[in-house]
């Protein structure tokens, strides 16, 4: 079957549930009538209208579009001095969605509210361009139960929300967490009885597999946006820096964060060429025997037909990226989802020998520019804080797959696969939040390096420059220097 034929099939496959999706998203809103934000009007008695963009994950999948429908219509029944008109739009990329929030924002004709990301938000901020939403996520909402609206979201999504000056500049509506997504089927045909735990057990499940003339693993490293080749390389690095914790976290927040990576990096804590931190990119490398030829070349898109097709057994996904994996009618065998493997000592002698967690990343984040209307405002932030609200959490994982980014929102059996089971990652020195230009290059250059155009060697050196040049202009920004401690605050 062809790639084509098999995006088709997943197009029909979620026109055939329109009906079922719409009741399913209907009774999960159901008990939202009843909340009442107190937003009505602009304040002066007159009705507000929103302007606001949802990007969609998959231009195809209509179970997405109803329900941002069902959302935006439960809210204007309990707010009926409010109406939010939706403008729902899908990018090709990362790349073409970065375009769009740039343009809009410089040209001042930004929706009122609009699907940003968190790794651009502090820098768009920081131009002026987007309304600080500090003040707001320290307020208690209507739907945060008379607590301070922060206080919903766990420590990990607080931390890699906030910028360098402690600010909130955009509300995440789901969270990612990655994990293997695996075919059952092959798994029993090549004798292997359980997922993988460990690295060598994960090498040897694929040396099984080629044996029955498959793909092990689907890996897709065509561009940043093909995601693998980022995540890979952040997990399996954070296993092996477990021991520098200590030095780096310098306020003892239990997390690395931007100034303290900055000092780290400025002093020689963190240096790439050096082990460590070099090591991992050649277990990446001998871990590529087992992906597809010419892998560099492969997208996302087509990784997943050939996991589909049963040429692959397994892929590496997001919970939401998960989702048309597992309800497309071209799925022939049962799946099922793991971390990815950790290292141990049989692999390399710093290994923590457990599983660090990549996931807990904000994603479908939203933010308000400063062009806004001030009569607007208050209903802005409002529809906001509805977004993160338990029942409209529900119905995102349970329609959508999305991990809901409140602790207080249950999470549907289908996504127990995803659930946090390891220790979290403190430092993510290759996270886009930290420095996107790291980790774009990151898989640019490591696309040569993979493939034998260039070495490991001249491979590190190009990249630690990016870092370096990275992290002197934040000093720079943030007039941060060795002398006032990188504005780190000591405990």
């Amino acid at each position: 079957m062809r790639n084509d034929e098999v995006k088709q099939m997943n197009i029909r496959s979620h026109w055939m549930r329109p009906l079922l999706g719409a009741v399913s998203a209907l009774l999960l809103l159901g008990g939202c009538s009843a909340e009442s934000g107190g937003v009505s009007s602009g304040g002066d008695g007159k009705s507000v209208e929103l302007n606001v963009m949802v990007m969609l994950e998959s231009d195809g999948d209509e179970a997405e579009r109803q329900s941002w429908d069902s959302i935006a219509k439960t809210y204007m029944e309990s707010h009926p001095g409010v109406k939010v008109n939706l403008q729902m739009q899908h990018f090709a990329g990362v790349e073409q969605h970065r375009t769009w929030v740039t343009t809009q924002l410089i040209g001042k004709t930004a929706p009122d509210i609009f699907t940003t990301r968190y790794i651009w938000d502090q820098e768009d901020l920081k131009k002026g361009l987007l309304v600080d939403l500090t003040p707001y996520y320290k307020q208690s909402t209507a739907y945060s139960g008379g607590q301070p609206w922060e206080k919903l979201f766990s420590p990990t999504i607080l931390q890699q929300l906030l910028g360098d000056d402690k600010t909130y500049a955009s509300v995440p509506n789901y969270v990612n967490s990655v994990r293997v997504l695996y075919n059952k089927d092959l798994f029993a045909q090549a004798g292997i009885k359980e997922a993988p735990k460990t690295w060598s057990e994960f090498l040897d499940a694929q040396e099984k597999l080629l044996k029955l003339n498959v793909v092990p693993f689907a890996f897709p490293n065509s561009k940043p946006g093909d995601y693998n080749y980022n995540w890979t390389i952040r997990i399996l690095t954070e296993e092996l820096l477990t021991g520098v914790y200590e030095k780096l976290d310098i306020d003892k927040s239990g997390f690395i964060e931007v100034n303290e990576y900055v000092r780290g990096v400025d002093q020689g804590i963190i240096d790439i060429e050096k082990s460590p931190y070099k090591d991992v990119f050649a277990i990446v490398k001998d871990w590529s025997k087992y992906w597809p030829k010419g892998y560099n070349g492969l997208d996302f898109e087509t990784a997943g037909d050939l996991f589909l097709r049963g040429k692959a057994a397994m892929v590496m996904r997001t919970s939401a990226q998960s989702k048309a994996l597992y309800e497309t009618s071209a799925r022939k065998f049962e799946m099922a989802a793991f971390p990815l493997p950790y290292l141990t000592k049989e692999n390399h002698p710093d290994a923590a020998g457990k599983l660090m967690e990549i996931g807990g990343v904000p994603a479908g984040n939203m933010a308000i520019p400063k062009t806004i209307a001030p009569e607007k405002m208050d209903a802005a932030v409002d529809f906001l804080a509805y977004t993160t609200s338990p029942q409209v959490q529900g119905l995102l994982a349970e329609s959508l797959y999305r991990t809901p980014v409140v602790e207080n929102a249950a999470l549907p059996d289908k996504l127990k696969g995803f659930q946090f089971v390891g220790d979290r990652m403190q430092l993510n020195i290759y996270a886009g939040e930290v420095d996107k230009n790291v980790t774009e290059n990151n898989q640019k250059l490591g696309q040569l390096y993979l493939e034998g155009t260039s070495t490991q060697e001249s491979y590190l050196a190009e990249l630690k420059k990016i870092m370096v040049d990275g992290v002197k202009k934040k000093m720079s920004e943030n007039q941060w220097s060795k002398e006032n401690n990188y504005g780190i605050k000591q405990p």
